[in-house]
């Protein structure tokens, strides 16, 4: 059986202080986290953690104390919690869906210190198969989310590559 996994860092560190505490407690329950007061590292040795599972008092705590009320992070609790059933103790998120890139995003929005935030991944597997290797990148601006993977960066160069040669021709 083959292992596939996908480590991935985030730079630079994020200043605590830009950072609400919903925000905080979304980013260390889906990254591993270095750091503390000042600054905060997040990185994933074998993969993101896209599923989090929250005690409903704390999200309410959290969205109470929350300085950003139309924040990404807020907006999307907020869905979730009047779709949620009543009788739930706990708030499941699937973070795959709802995604860092606009968390980070926020962050970038309102930190005067950062220009930008990357997110670098790399996909590799236990066993040498062709679907198992490759990585992406993702540039995190105030205004713009790309992402590129090692697949669309081949695609983009193959298909510019086509067209030199059919002008040349």
């Amino acid at each position: 059986m083959a292992d596939y996994h996908s480590p991935t860092i985030v730079r630079p560190d994020i200043p605590r202080s830009a950072m609400s505490l919903l925000e905080h407690r979304l980013l260390i329950g889906m990254f591993s986290h270095e750091g503390g007061e000042d600054a905060v590292y997040f990185f994933a040795e074998d993969y993101v953690n896209d599923l989090l599972h929250l005690d409903l008092p704390e999200v309410h705590r959290l969205l109470e104390d929350d300085p950003f009320p139309d924040s990404y992070a807020v907006t999307v609790i907020r869905e979730h919690l009047r779709k949620l059933d009543p009788a739930e103790g706990e708030l499941a998120l699937d973070m795959s869906v709802i995604d860092y890139e606009g968390i980070f995003q926020d962050i970038v929005k309102r930190c005067d210190a950062l220009d930008d935030v990357e997110v670098v991944a790399a996909w590799t597997c236990t066993k040498m198969r062709p679907d198992g290797f490759g990585g992406m990148a993702t540039l995190i601006t105030a205004d713009a989310i790309e992402t590129m993977s090692t697949a669309s960066f081949l695609d983009e160069v193959r298909n510019r590559c086509r067209s030199e040669r059919q002008v040349e021709a």
